[in-house]
């Protein structure tokens, strides 16, 4: 699976050589490109190949036929984002089609002249054995050729044309190496002695067994006459060729013909070593036209310094469209160009770099770009605003690519901008400027986030590595301050130096560093601009790895703050203790321990960072500790902030469970908790620091953090209850009933006879009423008896169920609804009670409704008592029945008219443990199909007092219940159920 390279300078006979090739049976797979006037017979060229590596000499400033494709290419070329880019696409390319093949096969492409360094990489990494063909045509016949092509569209010129000729073929016979390697003339195709000759050694170094006769014969027939059009005569050429050229013809033509000996090779490729210390002479002074003579005595008094990657051609031209085709840009530069304040390349601006200058005492005269090759590269004079000298010269290759007038090592933000805009240097400028004036909007920086890793390949490696803080370091960084506890927590993760401190603002010392923590979300806007002074510091850290991440591909030189790395002794320091006692007030965490009675098996004590609100302090009991205002410590100075987190330190280190309550957004993505000190003998049910938001109470807490310990299980759903049922007292008249009022109880005889009058005042008359009593123990089911007996006949029908056992609230209502004859079924609860029109107006509703229509709930209004000091509704239900008001909570009371054959539909009430399951029955109808509606009418009270089942059980089982209606409708998204809302610190 051999893959031999067609190589060679441009309008040398590569084409046709693909053609012989392809002739000869070696496979040129892929989509060729079409045949045109220049080559009628076809390209044999791959459009997916050919089109990667112009776009890569595109992106590395080398476009192949301008003046700037002379130049070599930039220092580290093969570790650039552009080639990177390259390689992983010409990768896939050839990893798919090396499976295809099962013998030799072929790629043709001039440009592999330039780029073979990429080729040899691209084999290796596949396993691929590699085979060279060169294709060598006389460089007056490519001159004339090229002109003819390219001389309007490319600005050809007759000594650009021999310089590259000459490039192409020296490039490609230093870079092949040990490759095997095969020189073919292309005139000697035009002879049938010397034809036939080239053809077996073609096929004979590619693999193929000798051609008969008569393939032979087929095969010369593709060499037409026509090709070779481009021959003239010496005195005919525009230009004579330059003696080095046929110097290096001659000695290319020795070893044409056969394999490349060895021997050969090396002595060409020392003789073409030897020429690079002698770079081809300008323009030769004789020939050509007077206009031709005259653009070559002005190159004989331009400048003669490289230019290096710092003169863009198309560029230029764009500036001056009048220049023609056959007059060097670079020339009209030195010239003329330079005077008319001309731009040689889209990141060199004339007016800066002379503002620099004067700035450094410096007056520049003549051309400033001759300046700032001569002198201003040296000194690292900026050369335009984009420019970032300070950072360029912190990393060697950076000023590599500073030199090679690269953005992505002239500005830490210029890999970013270059990968944004597909490697387009004139875009990437555009981009950066906008950047520098406006900041990174957040758009920006999820861009940057989400771009291909390849596009930063370089900029990683550009970054230096650590080398140890000095002891004593001013703190520069975003998002923190020395007076942030959150900073020194992190401190004591670092490789800090012994004796190390930090400087205060006022302080200045000589040889002091500078050390950056980022414990804050890389900001957008105007405040991203920061990120560039971060850039050039040499350590800044960050605990969060995306954040790190973003901050490398910034330029920045970011590492990831680690939990596990030990503790380096800044929260250990002598006195620590008895210092945060005088100077904060804060008592010793081993008191905490001590005065702990925790059972068996839990952690030492709970210490609560942060409050709940009035209600969870006034139910505060050991061992849960409380400081509710830790957000108001005042810290005046950074020893106060150190002696802080020491503390938080040591009361973690103790064993106390710390419990922060809202911690804000910053606290989280800083990570802070996360690098306080571990107990040395954690006990099984400690856990990190772990948050925690309102609503809460301390029973749930301690609840909460066993369920945490015991690796956050799944709920398990309990079955919903069927006790057995007797009937206490009936009445069944034969009037039809079209509604009924089914009353759970359980426990309120104290209430009960408050929701019966409700009941008995209703304006609808026929209207069944049926109370379930749950097993109470407290003689309500003998009230209700006493009541019934009294007024139980203003009802067609009326029951007095009771259950065996207690069941719970779900079975409560489920017995009612069986027990209704009624349609449409009112929910009431022992403690509440309903306005005279309740019935009457929902029920008018409810048969107005269509069919889907399951549940009309009315306005309710909430009285509270003095036992709920903390209940603050006042109207409940004001929003009307839509699934999306159900995600995140119940908004629709169980005070509501039901359609009974949907409660039949959907299976009944479902016990929930701790409560909730009239929000489990909406969500169980809105999943059946059913909708229901509002009654904007307030038509019932609802009582919030300390003895209803939500404040003795659902309250202190929020978040467990809150998991059970997650689990078992999985669309909802309640805060207290979803992991992000509480996560460990």
């Amino acid at each position: 699976m051999t893959l031999i390279l067609l190589l060679g300078m441009h309008r040398s006979g590569t084409s046709l050589l693909g053609s012989l090739l392809a002739g000869l049976g070696v496979p040129l797979p892929g989509r060729l490109i079409a045949g045109d006037q220049y080559n009628p017979g076809g390209y044999y060229e791959r459009e997916d190949t050919t089109a990667i590596q112009e776009q890569l000499l595109r992106e590395l400033g080398r476009c192949w036929p301008t003046e700037a494709g002379l130049l070599p290419l930039p220092d580290g070329w093969l570790e650039l984002p552009s080639t990177v880019r390259a390689r992983n696409a010409l990768q896939q390319l050839l990893k798919g089609e090396k499976d295809l093949q099962t013998g030799p096969w072929a790629i043709k492409d001039p440009r592999i002249s330039l780029l073979l360094p990429l080729w040899r990489q691209l084999a290796e990494q596949l396993s691929l054995p590699l085979r060279l063909v060169i294709s060598v045509r006389n460089p007056a016949e490519v001159m004339v050729s090229l002109l003819e092509r390219d001389s309007q569209t490319a600005g050809m010129t007759p000594w650009r044309a021999q310089r590259l000729w000459w490039q192409h073929n020296r490039q490609a016979l230093l870079d092949a190496g040990d490759l095997p390697l095969l020189a073919l003339d292309y005139g000697a195709w035009f002879e049938p002695s010397t034809a036939e000759r080239q053809l077996r050694v073609l096929a004979a170094f590619c693999g193929i067994r000798d051609p008969i006769p008569t393939d032979l014969e087929r095969l010369r027939l593709r060499i037409r006459p026509g090709y070779r059009r481009s021959r003239h005569d010496a005195a005919t050429l525009p230009l004579p060729v330059h003696p080095r050229l046929r110097q290096f013809q001659r000695n290319l033509s020795e070893l044409a013909g056969h394999d490349c000996d060895a021997l050969g090779l090396q002595a060409l490729r020392r003789w073409l070593k030897q020429q690079d210390c002698h770079p081809l002479p300008e323009l030769p002074p004789h020939g050509g036209s007077l206009r031709s003579r005259l653009i070559a005595a002005r190159a004989r008094r331009a400048p003669q310094c490289p230019t290096g990657g710092w003169f863009d051609e198309p560029h230029y031209r764009a500036q001056v469209p009048a220049l023609p085709a056959d007059h060097p840009p670079l020339l009209h530069y030195w010239w003329r160009g330079w005077r008319e304040h001309r731009s040689p390349h889209p990141l060199f601006d004339p007016g800066h770099y002379e503002a620099v200058c004067r700035s450094e005492g410096l007056t520049p005269t003549g051309a400033p770009l001759h300046h700032f090759l001569t002198l201003g590269l040296a000194r690292g004079l900026s050369p335009c605003p984009l420019a970032d000298p300070a950072w360029a010269r912190a990393a060697p290759q950076r000023w590599a690519l500073w030199r090679a007038a690269q953005l992505d090592g002239m500005h830490p933000w210029g890999a970013a901008a270059l990968a944004l805009s597909g490697g387009q240097l004139g875009a990437a400028i555009e981009r950066l400027q906008g950047w520098l004036r406006h900041g990174l909007d957040p758009d920006t920086l999820t861009a940057i986030r989400r771009a291909e890793p390849a596009d930063f390949a370089l900029v990683e490696r550009l970054l230096p590595d650590f080398f140890p803080l000095p002891s004593r370091c001013r703190l520069v960084g975003i998002g923190t301050s020395p007076s942030d506890w959150r900073l020194h927590a992190w401190l004591q993760r670092c490789p800090l130096p012994d004796g190390f401190s930090l400087l205060e603002e006022s302080e200045e010392e000589t040889g002091a560093g500078r050390l950056a923590l980022v414990l804050e979300p890389v900001p957008a806007g105007p405040a991203s601009l920061e990120l560039i002074s971060l850039a050039h510091l040499a350590q800044v850290w960050a605990p969060d790895a995306d954040t790190v991440e973003l901050l490398r591909r910034l330029g920045v030189n970011a590492r990831q703050l680690d939990a596990d790395v030990p503790a380096n002794g800044w929260l250990q320091q002598a006195g620590d203790g008895a210092a945060a006692s005088l100077r904060l007030g804060l008592p010793d965490p081993a008191a905490l321990v001590a005065s702990s009675t925790c059972p068996a098996g839990n952690p030492a004590g709970v210490l609560c960072l942060g409050s709940a609100g009035e209600a969870w302090e006034r139910q505060l009991r050991p061992p849960v500790w409380a400081w509710p205002a830790f957000d108001q410590v005042v810290i005046s100075e950074p020893e106060e902030a150190r002696l802080l987190t020491s503390w938080l330190n040591a009361c973690s280190a103790k064993g106390l469970q710390l419990v922060r309550l809202q911690p804000s957004e910053a606290e989280r993505h800083s990570r802070a908790w996360h690098a306080l000190a571990r107990p040395r003998d954690p006990a099984p049910g400690w856990l990190p620091a772990q948050a925690f938001m309102p609503p809460l109470s301390p029973p749930e807490l301690l609840e909460e953090l066993n369920w945490r310990a015991c690796g956050r299980q799944p709920p398990v759903l309990a079955p919903t209850p069927r006790p057995e049922v007797r009937q206490l007292w009936n009445r069944n008249s034969p009037q039809p009933v079209t509604a009924a009022v089914c009353i759970s109880l359980y426990n309120y005889g104290d209430r009960i006879t408050t929701a019966l009058e409700s009941v008995f005042s209703q304006t609808h008359p026929d209207l069944e009423l049926i109370v379930v009593d749950d097993a109470s123990g407290d003689g309500g089911a003998q009230t209700v008896i006493r009541w019934l007996e009294e007024k139980g006949s203003r009802f067609p029908r009326a029951l007095l169920l009771q259950h065996e056992s207690n069941g719970g609230l779900a079975a409560s209502r489920n017995t009612a609804f069986a027990a209704a004859a009624a349609p449409w079924c009112f929910v009431l609860d022992a403690d509440n009670r309903l306005e005279p029109e309740a019935v009457a107006l929902t029920l008018s509703i409810a048969t107005a409704a269509p069919a889907a229509i399951a549940v009309v709930h009315p306005l309710l209004e909430v009285v509270a008592s003095s036992e709920r000091p903390d209940e603050q509704r006042t109207l409940m239900t004001g929003r009307s029945w839509q699934r999306t008001h159900f995600k995140q909570g119940n908004h629709v009371d169980a005070m509501a008219l039901v359609r009974r054959s949907a409660w039949e539909q959907v299976g009944g009430y479902r016990h929930i443990p701790g409560g909730w399951e009239d929000y489990d029955f909406w969500c169980s109808l809105i999943e059946a199909g059913f909708e229901g509606v509002l009654c904007p009418q307030r038509l019932a009270t609802y009582y919030s007092h300390g003895s209803s089942m939500l404040a003795t059980e659902t309250n202190r089982q929020r978040r467990a219940v809150a998991r059970q209606l997650q689990q078992l409708h999985p669309w909802l998204t309640l805060p207290l159920a979803q992991a992000t809302a509480e996560v460990t610190l």
